[in-house]
């Protein structure tokens, strides 16, 4: 009598390999998402570390802060983000583009409450569900991202 060898793998056994891909795939990106997200936080906090340095070489220069004159807390489109963005590198970072659009962070600079002096500088990202602030005491607060 002859014994019937099958070459190759049954359907169940296909099935079963792909759905550990997929599991391992979802995963994967889930991770690279945090990932991410992480490094477009840790990118605004170092622009904003370097707004706070051109702030001060602004104010040693002029005697004052510049300020943006918009309200940090709006919420801008990606275009008008931009176009904020460009303000503030215009004015405190002299020929360079230094406010990278792929972070995708809005930087505003305001006056801090009637009667202190120095400036705020804020980051805001996807309206308002992470914020950065600084100060002129050169502290990021990142405690709502």
């Amino acid at each position: 009598m002859k014994v019937k060898t099958f070459k190759g793998f049954t359907l169940i056994e296909l099935l079963v390999v792909v759905a550990i891909i997929g599991i391992l795939g979802a995963v994967g990106t889930i991770a690279y998402n945090g990932y991410t997200k992480g490094a477009r936080v840790t990118a605004a906090k170092n622009t904003l570390m370097q707004i706070s340095l051109a702030q001060s070489e602004f104010f040693s220069n002029s005697g004052f802060y510049w300020t943006s004159g918009e309200d940090c807390s709006s919420s801008y489109s990606k275009e008008a983000g931009n176009a904020v963005n460009q303000e503030v590198g215009d004015n405190l970072f002299t020929n360079v583009n230094y406010i990278d659009s792929k972070i995708d962070f809005v930087f505003c600079i305001e006056e801090p409450d009637e009667g202190a002096s120095g400036f705020i500088a804020t980051a805001v990202y996807g309206g308002g569900s992470c914020t950065l602030t600084i100060s002129d005491s050169n502290v990021v607060d990142d405690s709502s991202c």
